[in-house]
């Protein structure tokens, strides 16, 4: 008896050498539908003679594999001002949230994209959200930069998803809004971006049905006789719903408004009343000093383009009850300056510089411009606040 592949047999009186050779064709595509085709030959001899070869063949289809990944493209807690939109395109005042979705199935698939707001409760990143952006919307990336500047291809404004996306292929989603203008430093809005696998559309105007799983309770289908199983292969996020084979993939992140916190005090004390030794009071003759202070210590952001205006008219024009007391005064400040101003405020870095009355030089600080529509009105201009620091505007005034 005659060994071939140490596999041996024996048929009647024969011994009789089988040489089983399977040779599966090379899979030169993954996607759904796709036939496999497996031969084996059997060859065989008989009393040394050889046999006419025998073989077997079968074949199966692949299945759809439907499997979607959405990313964060951003950190969890994105920086934003109040007042910012989308259209600023201007670094971290954009209202942008970027996520990347990809199609890690193995069939070209429509990608229905839906945004939702967490309602209160704790954001990503661990805060409490307590807002909503205006005017949100979806927008894909248009030229795959991954970066928002406005350049776009939305398929249809009403019916946000990602037309035809290939097996293994990638898109930048942008989820925009703008920050109203009352939101203050810290306050949070969180937001969802749930990517749902559809049918392929072929389509630019409204994506297919939504994909609907073949489920395990049912049998195998070798050649998918009444079309390809469709088998949810997604992982689960768990955020907002989200698990494991559903058919859809929920991403998340945070705008956090970080801005200036200005508390503004105003407030005044008597410098001198041209009788008293001390403890003067508010006599005619009197002077007294105004301050403004404006705070910044709860921000998180320097306060800059600061105008302060301050109207005398009723006390000066109306009622003749004040004077101002301006630059070359006798009460005027070191240098003969109307203003003084007070940098850090109570902090270690307190520093004093001087302003004068006169319109139009450079420091940016007037009196009674009538020219500027500034009759008796104090204007100062170009300050800045530091996050967490205090300023104090200084002026005088003469009782009549």
């Amino acid at each position: 008896m005659k060994t071939f592949n140490n596999i041996t047999r024996v048929l009647g009186a024969s011994a009789v050498a089988l040489l089983i050779a399977a040779t599966p064709h090379e899979v030169l595509a993954v996607g759904s539908n796709v036939q496999i085709d497996n031969t084996a030959t059997v060859d065989y001899k008989v009393n040394g003679f050889d046999q006419t070869q025998k073989s077997a063949s079968v074949s199966f289809k692949t299945d759809k594999k439907v499997d979607i990944l959405v990313e964060l493209l951003d950190a969890t807690s994105i920086a934003v001002s109040p007042g910012a939109t989308h259209d600023d395109l201007v670094g971290t005042a954009d209202v942008v949230m970027r996520f990347r979705v990809t199609n890690s199935g193995n069939d070209t698939q429509d990608v229905i994209l839906t945004e939702s707001a967490l309602v209160g409760g704790t954001s990503r990143a661990g805060d409490t959200d307590n807002f909503n952006v205006a005017d949100l919307d979806i927008h894909l990336d248009g030229n795959a930069n991954e970066t928002w500047d406005g350049i776009t291809t939305d398929p249809a404004p009403a019916n946000h998803y990602i037309d035809d996306l290939a097996p293994g292929g990638t898109r930048v989603v942008f989820l925009v809004g703008t920050i109203p203008l009352s939101q203050l430093n810290g306050d949070v809005a969180s937001y969802y971006l749930k990517a749902q696998i559809a049918l392929a559309s072929g389509s630019t105007a409204a994506p297919a049905a939504a994909e609907t799983q073949t489920g395990d309770a049912t049998a195998d289908d070798p050649l998918n006789i009444s079309g390809a199983d469709v088998v949810f292969a997604d992982g689960g996020s768990t955020y907002n719903g989200d698990t494991t084979r559903d058919g859809f993939y929920v991403q998340w992140g945070d705008w956090k408004v970080s801005s200036a916190s200005l508390t503004i005090t105003k407030g005044s004390t008597v410098v001198k009343d041209g009788v008293s030794t001390s403890n003067f009071k508010r006599i005619p003759g009197a002077i007294v000093e105004y301050f403004i202070e404006i705070d910044n210590s709860g921000g998180s952001q320097d306060a800059t383009n600061i105008i302060i205006i301050d109207d005398l008219n009723t006390e000066i024009a109306t009622n003749s009850n004040i004077a101002f007391v301006g630059d070359a005064h006798a009460d005027a400040y070191t240098g003969s300056n109307a203003f003084k101003i007070t940098t850090d405020f109570g902090g270690a870095g307190a520093a004093d510089t001087f302003r004068t009355a006169s319109f139009g030089d450079a420091d940016n600080a007037d009196f009674n411009n009538a020219g500027a529509t500034r009759t008796n009105k104090v204007w100062i201009n170009g300050l800045t606040v530091a996050a967490g620091t205090k300023t104090r505007v200084y002026f005088r005034v003469e009782i009549l």
